[in-house]
């Protein structure tokens, strides 16, 4: 067998070349804020060049989830279009641009808005690159089913919109540009691209591991789950009432979850890791029809989503890709399988965080300190996964 150094690994597969600046971006952003939230129960906070809590939205929303986006999409995406896989120098480099991007707002958090627009050049290149490679494919590809494949590049085209927003609000010339991007990012891009792989991939992988099981991968119910999605950020932006659309996509996505045998995969515990991420979506949003009617925060179905949905959906899915392509069985291990579940006691204090008014400092900060921990511990089990060769002795 040949022996290859951790670098020459990465360069070799488009998920190593996403995934290890991803995981270690979850880290270390999480572990920051963790630090942030625990000088607030002391009194004090981190003194940055943008509000703090801008700063944090900003690197949760752009520094972690593309990564794994982009490691997943090089990955899947020619297998979906039955294409050739992108050369190494494509999916090195989207990521690299990525990464300059996340140590270039990190900088200028602290050295001044002149970094914070060079870090936010580098992520519009990299979702450019995003665009125009898979783009590329699509229009390759001789297959008939396309749309998850499009609804995928239509929002790392919307991510780029709300990186413009980002930089004319940075520049100074777009005073509600991060209330732009703030949305655009979240029901523009993150929740449709989390929910168009969703889409094709739960009854894919629930058909082959649950018996007897029947997929069910409705295009009316994906159109309109992504119409919803993106319908709510647009009410958001301009302030409109949002909650009788929210009641309905929390009514859809029950029903969904339901249909795809939610109880029957918690037989198969790294199957049933993308199933309890997908079942958060239905009180997300019964949360956020509770906030639009003024009866709680509405941060608290923002946290329900972001971490709830969206960080337990990462793991779940991101670790499945990580144990197959190192050449493992697909199954979680017990250490895996509690830290998973200990993220969803993660999203259950951070919306408890939002909706509680004597504790909500503590609640934030525990909740804040588990997940980087959590995140770390994640780091630690899947940096053999990334940086040693396949165990069954194959090159990818």
């Amino acid at each position: 067998m040949n022996h290859h150094t951790p670098l020459e690994l990465i360069a070799r597969a488009p998920h190593r070349a996403g995934f290890v600046p991803g995981i270690a971006a979850a880290a270390l952003l999480t572990l920051a804020w963790a630090a942030e939230l625990a000088m607030r129960l002391a009194g004090g906070s981190i003194s940055t060049s943008i509000a703090v809590s801008q700063a944090h939205g900003l690197l949760m929303l752009y520094g972690i989830f593309p990564f794994f986006m982009c490691g997943f999409c090089y990955t899947a995406v020619p297998r979906w279009l039955n294409v050739g896989n992108p050369a190494p120098r494509t999916f090195v480099a989207m990521p690299l641009l990525l990464l300059a991007g996340v140590l270039c707002w990190l900088a200028g958090l602290w050295l001044g808005k002149g970094w914070l627009l060079v870090g936010t050049v580098a992520q519009l290149a990299a979702f450019g690159g995003l665009v125009v490679t898979l783009g590329g494919m699509i229009r390759r590809s001789t297959v008939t089913d396309k749309q998850h494949a499009r609804w995928v590049v239509a929002g790392f085209a919307l991510a780029a919109a709300g990186l413009l927003c980002a930089l004319l609000w940075l520049a100074g010339v777009f005073a509600n540009g991060w209330w732009w991007t703030r949305h655009i990012a979240l029901y523009g891009f993150l929740l449709p691209v989390f929910l168009a792989v969703a889409h094709r991939m739960l009854p894919f992988f629930s058909s082959t591991v649950l018996k007897p099981y029947t997929p069910w991968r409705q295009y009316w119910l994906l159109q309109l789950w992504l119409a919803g999605s993106m319908l709510h950020g647009a009410l958001g932006i301009a302030l409109l009432p949002q909650w009788p659309l929210d009641l309905l996509l929390a009514a859809l996505f029950g029903y969904t979850s339901w249909r795809w045998q939610l109880r029957h995969s918690l037989s198969v515990p790294l199957l049933a890791m993308l199933h309890l991420a997908f079942a958060w979506l239905a009180p997300a949003f019964l949360l956020q029809a509770l906030a639009g009617l003024g009866w709680i925060s509405p941060l608290a179905g923002l946290h329900a989503i972001t971490i709830g949905f969206f960080i337990t959906m990462l793991v779940g899915f991101a670790s499945r890709v990580m144990l197959g392509h190192s050449g493992r069985p697909l199954q979680a291990s017990p250490a895996l399988w509690r830290l998973y579940l200990l993220l969803h006691g993660v999203a259950v204090l951070r919306v408890a965080a939002d909706i509680a008014t004597g504790a909500a400092n503590l609640l934030l900060a525990c909740a804040g300190i588990l997940l980087a921990l959590l995140l770390t511990g994640w780091l630690q089990l899947g940096a053999p996964w990334l940086l040693r060769q396949r165990v069954d002795g194959k090159t990818a």
